[in-house]
């Protein structure tokens, strides 16, 4: 690739050679130098596809004799024949010979018309100046583009090698890296099993709390439930009449309510009883008499309902017990807030260490992994296209803007709003 562009313009310099001396008289019309070989009039002319063999007089004699058009090179009479301009001057080109004498100048040096009316004229030495001024131009360019090529190599390498000297360090860093997260997860570990036990404990303490308040509101109803009974028991027993009132003449019918141990029951102390109220309903009865009668007040049971009434009072007692000593057991799992605060507190700073050196850990490996990748990436084989990584350029074409990201992205913007569109 290097001596490409110096060779093309050698060869150029050597068909200008060729074509401008006394060698095109000796070859017949239309036939390239590479083929004269091929026309020598001292001998029979033999098609070049080996199709026939003719008197040399047969070449350009305006009639195709073999079917590959070979005899026919300075004629249009084959329609597969192939025309060469000599071009002095210039660079020879070949074109089917159907072009020759179409009236069409196609040949610089106008020897495709040598036989029709066309105009044509040899401007051939002049095209042949412009073609070794852009020749020269292709070389120049190309000798400044190989040096440049030589600088990106070298830049290349240097990066790279800056690369692998990142990623020795970016290794050493992780198995740092790596202990360090092994340690904070460790820590982490025993700070947790601390701020277990605790809430654990308060867990403990909170559900045995519950568990006394559920059992004292199911001892206050139960409770509620049997001064209830007791009351309307009462009530029913004192409503004489049974007309659902209390009245004082009833309440005096009754000696429990002797206070004073006078031997009957006085309107005064009738009074004290019924709330200064001449009559109660059962409401009012279960609201307010009954709270001051109870303590006067002697119920007289059958048998059965005096075991019934002593078993629930038993039953009563248990429970009473029971909260007594369940009051009693959680007094272990009462937790001291500033304990438990601490422990909370070195837990979640357990935590934030061990990800904090996670995230250390797995930045560093992610650049590990990018650094992996751009070595392994092809950047031509002498990485002399390294250099152009992370480069963007720009081309601005009507109402787009285009950037090129080599080894990245393509995209096209909008010049008024600058909206992106991947290409």
């Amino acid at each position: 690739m290097a001596s490409f562009i110096p060779l093309c313009l050698l060869h150029f310099l050597i068909c200008l050679l060729f074509s401008n001396g006394t060698l095109g008289a000796l070859r017949p019309r239309g036939v390239s130098l590479p083929r004269k070989v091929f026309y020598d009039p001292a001998h029979h002319f033999r098609c070049l596809d080996g199709s026939g063999s003719f008197p040399f007089h047969y070449v350009n004699d305006d009639f195709c004799d073999c079917e590959d058009g070979s005899d026919e090179p300075g004629t249009s009479a084959c329609a597969n024949g192939i025309f060469n301009c000599l071009n002095h001057g210039h660079i020879p080109i070949s074109l089917p010979s159907s072009r020759v004498n179409d009236g069409i100048c196609d040949c610089c040096d106008s020897s495709d018309e040598y036989d029709s009316p066309a105009d044509c004229f040899n401007n051939c030495k002049e095209l042949g100046q412009e073609a070794l001024i852009a020749a020269r131009k292709i070389r120049d360019n190309f000798l400044k583009g190989q040096d440049m090529r030589k600088e990106f190599i070298k830049l290349g390498k240097e990066k790279k090698d800056e690369y692998k000297a990142v990623l020795d360090e970016l290794c050493k860093q992780e198995q740092e890296a790596i202990k360090v997260k092994e340690d904070k997860q460790d820590e982490k570990e025993n700070a947790e099993v601390k701020e277990n036990l605790i809430l654990s404990k308060e867990r403990e303490f909170k559900k045995a709390q519950q568990k006394r308040i559920a059992a004292e509101k199911r001892l206050l109803l139960e409770h509620q439930q049997q001064e209830e009974a007791e009351g309307q028991k009462a009530f029913a027993e004192l409503d004489i009449n049974k007309d659902g009132k209390l009245t004082t003449t009833e309440v005096k019918s009754f000696s429990r309510f002797d206070y004073d141990g006078d031997g009957m029951v006085s309107d005064k102390e009738a009074q004290f009883y019924m709330h200064k109220k001449e009559e109660m309903t059962l409401e009012d009865f279960l609201s307010n008499g009954w709270k001051i009668m109870k303590p006067a007040f002697i119920i007289t049971e059958t048998e059965e309902h005096t075991d019934f009434d002593s078993a629930k009072r038993e039953m009563v007692t248990e429970e009473e017990h029971d909260l007594k000593e369940n009051a009693d057991r959680m007094d272990p799992f009462v937790v001291d807030q500033t304990e438990k605060e601490t422990i909370l507190k070195d837990a979640a700073l357990a935590r934030k260490d061990y990800a904090d050196a996670d995230k250390l850990l797995r930045d560093i490996q992610s650049e590990i992994w990018l650094l992996k990748r751009k070595l392994k990436a092809d950047f031509g084989e002498e990485d002399e296209f390294l250099v152009l990584e992370n480069q963007c350029f720009e081309f601005s074409e009507k109402r787009y803007l285009y950037r090129m990201c080599p080894f990245d992205k393509v995209v096209q913007m909008t010049k008024v709003n600058r909206e992106e569109t991947l290409i």
